[in-house]
């Protein structure tokens, strides 16, 4: 277990992809069953913010429990690619990212 708690860029932003990558699989496939339950709607595009939750949590953990702060930025970039990539790409398009 002691190879995710090097203070390594490529560390920080593997963990952060593979992270985010999962919960962005969750969100997108098992969110709107959920959802349905609530809203007869289709959820919004904006749910899938909810994907860089994750990276958002390793990257504090990184850079205050554990002061790596290489680590940490590997994370930082992973957040901030996805957030960036949302608001180019699908934020005020008509592609829906549910299915």
């Amino acid at each position: 277990m002691k190879f995710w708690k090097n203070d390594n860029f490529f560390i920080g932003f593997l963990t952060s992809v593979l992270l985010t990558g999962i919960t962005a699989l969750i969100v997108i496939y098992a969110l709107p069953a959920f959802y349905g339950l609530i809203s007869p709607e289709k959820p919004g595009n904006q749910l899938f913010l909810l994907s860089a939750i994750p990276g958002i949590i390793l990257m504090r953990w990184y850079f205050k429990k554990l002061r790596f702060e290489k680590a940490g930025m590997g994370a930082i970039v992973v957040v901030f690619v996805l957030i960036l990539l949302y608001f180019l790409l699908i934020e005020g398009n008509s592609v829906t990212l549910f299915p």
